[in-house]
């Protein structure tokens, strides 16, 4: 007993007499325990508060859609003509381009009514038989013509023989006015020099103005005279030639204005030529006619060849998106063949909710991450902004009330960049949901 209570005594005694104790191995794990438990607090701080940055940061940066889907624009290739389809090259899914040689379906058509065509040749036969009348009637007209011309010719040379014998008789008036032309011309002179005499004397004052006026008065008279025996020459010229002409006339028995017949052939001749330019337009008018209407023929027959035989072509280049007709059917002029999905115009509605609108604007950037295809990631760029989905009808007075917690959701409208790839066998993506994440400036 005495031993044992002397044990703890001496411990105490080494205790207390230590200055440096060494600690056990329990205190230093402790120690090391609660060292590890600070860092790993620490640490997880840090890491929250990062999460909390990176989150407000993306909160201030991005909206995200509610939901999306890419869309884009369907072009009904239709038929032309009506007829049985004979080939269908298009399948789904296959890319199709407008350039090729190959054409996307072949339509017949073996009932192809020419009616149409059949009148047209019967019309052009009967026109043609109208022509060969009216260049019959021509010809015969120009023979009269040339009958005619003779005629006239025959009427000059007898007028002028009628008129042979009052020739001598207009010579001699000729002559006559000549010479009271040259007794008029003297007079004239006369007068001229008279009247410049008593004009000086009487602007001097040496004879009465009276004189200088008479003499005026008989310078105007001459003038007057020789005017009138100017134009007796001229008649009396005139004459003879008239006279001459008849004479001609006369020579080959007709009678002045008429011949045996009582009949001018100058006014044959006019009316001769009047109904020849006439038959002319005629025979024109029916030739212009007749080449418009076999030109028309024609094209007639080349349409009636194309119509039964129709070539259909892809009108751009897109993925055949469906096809509606099968080879061996009879399709109807407008019947639809086939759909086209042209990928050049892609978009993706995207529903967001309204409140978000104040970030987002057209032109804004925005970030398309496919769901159906692991790692795809597109972009494109806002073009217009639609809201009130759902909650109203444009143009329609009557107000429609809004149910309590209705979604307000608006439709935002991003146009895909065109230099990015369309998808192989997957249709450019159309038809895909996705996550749209826009960027915005915090």
């Amino acid at each position: 007993m005495k031993s044992n209570l002397q044990h703890p005594q001496n411990i105490i005694v080494i205790h207390e007499h230590t200055s440096n104790p060494i600690p056990t191995f329990t205190q230093q794990l402790k120690l090391r325990r609660s060292l590890l438990a600070n860092l790993l607090v620490f640490a997880a701080g840090c890491g929250i508060l990062a999460f909390a940055g990176l989150f407000l940061y993306r909160h201030l940066t991005t909206v995200r859609s509610r939901d999306a889907v890419i869309n884009g624009v369907i072009v009904n290739v239709r038929a032309p003509e009506e007829g049985t389809l004979q080939q269908l090259r298009a399948k789904v899914g296959q890319f199709i381009k407008p350039a090729e040689e190959t054409p996307l379906a072949v339509l017949e058509n073996d009932y192809l009514s020419q009616g149409d065509l059949k009148e047209v040749e019967k019309w052009l036969e009967r026109r043609q038989g109208e022509l060969e009348a009216a260049q019959a009637k021509l010809a015969q007209l120009q023979g009269l013509l040339t009958s005619a011309q003779g005629d006239e010719r025959h009427q000059q040379l007898l007028e002028v023989k009628q008129t042979n014998r009052q020739v001598a008789a207009a010579q001699a008036e000729l002559g006559a006015a000549r010479a009271n032309l040259a007794d008029a011309k003297a007079r004239h002179r006369l007068a001229k020099i008279n009247y410049g005499r008593f004009s000086r004397l009487a602007q001097q004052g040496a004879v009465p103005q009276a004189q200088a006026d008479a003499a005026l008065a008989e310078l105007q008279q001459s003038q007057a005279q020789v005017v009138a025996r100017q134009r007796e020459v001229e008649a009396a010229a005139d004459r003879v030639e008239a006279l001459k002409a008849d004479a001609r006339a006369a020579e080959l028995g007709l009678t002045l204005r008429n011949t045996r017949s009582n009949y001018d052939p100058r006014l044959r001749l006019q009316e001769l030529k009047i109904q020849i330019g006439e038959q002319q337009a005629i025979v024109q008018g029916l030739k212009r006619e007749i080449a418009a209407q076999q030109r028309q023929v024609a094209q007639a027959r080349r349409e009636v060849a194309q119509r039964k035989i129709v070539k259909v072509a892809a009108p751009i280049a897109a993925y055949v998106w469906r096809v509606d007709a099968r080879p061996g059917m009879f399709l109807g002029k407008g019947d639809r063949i086939l759909q086209l999905l042209d990928c050049q115009r892609r978009w993706i509605d995207v529903f967001v909710e309204e409140q978000s609108l104040r970030l987002i604007h057209p032109g804004t950037k925005a970030k398309i991450e496919l769901y159906g295809s692991k790692g795809k990631v597109l972009w494109g760029t806002v073009t217009n902004i639609r809201s009130g989905l759902g909650r109203l009808n444009p143009g329609d007075d009557q107000v429609i009330p809004i149910p309590e917690n209705y979604p307000r959701q608006s439709q935002v409208r991003v146009e895909l960049d065109a230099d990015q790839d369309w998808g192989e066998g997957n249709f450019c993506y159309v038809g895909y949901t996705a996550r749209v994440t826009f960027q915005i400036s915090p």
